[in-house]
C-alpha cells in the first residue's frame, strides 16, 4: 500500500511540475520567421512604415541594414523585426539596432504597460518610455526559445553575428495609438568596452558605480545622434 501512495505521489509531482513547464513556456507558440512579406520596407538606411507609427527610421550611415523577420510571438502578438549593425573591420558586431513592430492580435484583449520606465527619449515628435541596463553576453548560457530576444539572437546569428561579450542596453517604446495594444520598440546595444568598463563594475556594487550616469548619458546620446524618427510623407522622410 505505502508503494502504491509513494508511486501515486510521484506521478503527481512529475506531472504537476510538467504542466507548471507546459504553460509558462509561452514560447512554444511563437512561429517560426518568415523572411518574405514584411510590412516595412527599407530604402538605403531608411526604414518606412505606413503605419503603427507612419515614421521613417532613419540611421547613420555607419549602420548597415542586414534584414528582416515577421512571426506571431507567443501566439498573440503580430511581430516584424529588422537590424541594422556596426561592425569592425573584421565584421564583428559593434553594436545593433533591433526594431521590432508589435500588435496584438484583434481577438486577444491584451495592453502594453511601460508607465514603469524610468527614462524618456524624445526623437523627432515621438517620445518613448526608456530603460537602460549593461550586462555580460553569455553565449552558451541556456535561454529560454520563442521569445522575441531569442528570435532575435536566432537572426543575427544566421547572419554570422553574436553580440559582444559586454553590452550597453537600451530600450526605447512607443505606443502608436490610445489602444495601447501596438507598439514600436527600438532596441539598442553597443560593446560596452566603448566606455572602458565591464557590467560588473557598473553594477551598483561595482569599482565604478559611480560612472554609470556618465556611461549611460553618452549611451543615449549614441542613440539620439546615430537615429532619426520622421513622420512617413514629411519633406524629411522619403
Amino acid at each position: 500500500m505505502k508503494r502504491i501512495i509513494l508511486i501515486v505521489a510521484v506521478v503527481a509531482v512529475a506531472g504537476g511540475a510538467l504542466a507548471h513547464w507546459y504553460f509558462r513556456d509561452r514560447g512554444r507558440f511563437t512561429t517560426e520567421p518568415e523572411s518574405t512579406g514584411l510590412a516595412r520596407t527599407v530604402s538605403g538606411n531608411d526604414l518606412t512604415s505606413d503605419h503603427a507609427p507612419a515614421a521613417t527610421l532613419r540611421f547613420d550611415p555607419a549602420y548597415r541594414y542586414i534584414g528582416g523577420q515577421k512571426f506571431i510571438l507567443y501566439g498573440v502578438a503580430d511581430t516584424e523585426q529588422h537590424f541594422f549593425v556596426e561592425t569592425t573591420a573584421d565584421d564583428k558586431l559593434m553594436s545593433v539596432y533591433w526594431v521590432q513592430y508589435e500588435a496584438y492580435l484583434p481577438n486577444k484583449p491584451y495592453t502594453y504597460n511601460y508607465d514603469d520606465s524610468p527614462l524618456q527619449v524624445t526623437l523627432g515628435d515621438y517620445v518613448f518610455q526608456t530603460d537602460t541596463e549593461v550586462f555580460a553576453f553569455d553565449p552558451n548560457r541556456k535561454r529560454r526559445r520563442g521569445t522575441d530576444g531569442a528570435m532575435a539572437r536566432q537572426f543575427l546569428a544566421s547572419k554570422g553575428y553574436s553580440y559582444p561579450s559586454e553590452v550597453a542596453y537600451a530600450r526605447l517604446v512607443y505606443l502608436t495609438d490610445a489602444s495601447r495594444s501596438k507598439e514600436l520598440m527600438i532596441i539598442f546595444m553597443d560593446d560596452l568596452a566603448r566606455h572602458g568598463s565591464t557590467a560588473a563594475e557598473l553594477q551598483e556594487d561595482g569599482a565604478n558605480a559611480a560612472r554609470w550616469p556618465e556611461v549611460e548619458k553618452a549611451h543615449l546620446e549614441r542613440i539620439e545622434n546615430t537615429l532619426e524618427v520622421l513622420p512617413t510623407g514629411t519633406d524629411g522622410a522619403r
